[in-house]
């Protein structure tokens, strides 16, 4: 008996040898818990299977589940039941200490195709995608949607303060058919009871120091000539107002030169055309090819 026991035994122990060998479920030096309850090690920990979870948890009701999908790709699922404004999925909380710039961000996402297309279904490759959508069936005038919120707030001494920077760079030797800084597209399939806007902009502004703009088109230095600083199209559909104006403006136009540069001209001592009282100056338009004048005055009409 004790034979057939001490045989099992070494049995036992060759297949556990074995199936250590294969699995490395044992802990050792590399792989351990410490006494704080960390588990450390220097290779994979893996979930397998079609219910596949890490789960952080800070009570047994509010956790956050990492999974794999059956797509390969990685979850963070997360069920909110309780209201609270700060209530996020996922927070990044990054303190700068040191004397070097952050040049790369908080998040850093890189992307690059290094095999040519040969064919092509019209859709681009994406470095970031977002898609947030109601489904809801919410009372009138409750709810709303954000895509997304940049928030850069300065609240001591410090240079310059952008919300966000986007570039579109097609560079020199490459061909591309079409670049777009921006492309944003609003969409009223639906009832949109107020306004519809493609662009909203607000100057929120409360000090007068510096110079104040609502927007600022500018150039670089390069000597080109570029087409249009705006261009106002409507495709298949119409525009009632080109440009609208309201509440309180000093000037509908503002032209900094006065010697035509910027479409423009003034000069008190015009002398013709004779057929009217002499202008003082002039705006500079294209009607259909034409170049055409819409003259000025000093003197603003009584009646």
């Amino acid at each position: 008996m004790k034979k057939k026991v001490l045989i099992g035994l070494v049995i036992f122990l060759a297949g556990f040898v074995f199936l250590e060998a294969q699995y490395h479920f044992l802990l050792r030096a590399n792989r351990f818990w410490d006494n704080n309850g960390i588990l450390s090690s220097d290779n994979r920990i893996q979930t397998v299977g079609a219910n596949n979870a890490f789960r952080a948890a800070y009570t047994d009701s509010l956790y956050v589940d990492v999974v794999c999908n059956d797509e390969g790709e990685l979850e963070i699922t997360k069920t909110i039941t309780r209201a609270g404004e700060n209530e996020s999925t996922l927070v990044f909380d990054t303190t700068w200490q040191g004397q070097d710039e952050s040049r790369q961000g908080i998040i850093y996402l890189y992307g690059e195709r290094d095999t040519a297309l040969t064919s092509w279904g019209g859709a681009q490759d994406f470095g970031l995608k977002m898609h947030v959508r109601n489904t809801a069936d919410n009372t009138v005038a409750a709810g709303g949607l954000r895509g997304f919120e940049s928030v850069a707030s300065n609240r001591s001494t410090l240079h310059s303060v952008w919300a966000g920077y986007i570039s579109a760079e097609s560079r020199s030797g490459s061909e591309t058919v079409n670049l777009y800084g921006l492309h944003i597209l609003c969409d009223q399939s639906g009832n949109v009871n107020t306004e519809n806007a493609i662009l909203y902009l607000q100057q929120n502004s409360q000090s007068d120091v510096g110079t104040c703009y609502g927007i600022k088109l500018m150039g670089t230095a390069y000597a080109q000539t570029r087409e249009f600083a705006m261009y106002v199209g409507a495709a298949g559909g119409s525009w009632v107002n080109g440009l609208s104006f309201n509440d309180t403006i000093t000037n509908v136009f503002d032209f900094e030169n006065t010697d035509g540069t910027n479409g423009a001209g003034y000069n008190a001592s015009y002398s013709t055309p004779n057929a009217w009282t002499e202008p003082d100056g002039y705006i500079k338009v294209d009607i259909g090819g034409n170049t055409q004048y819409i003259y000025t005055w000093t003197t603003q009409p009584t009646t």
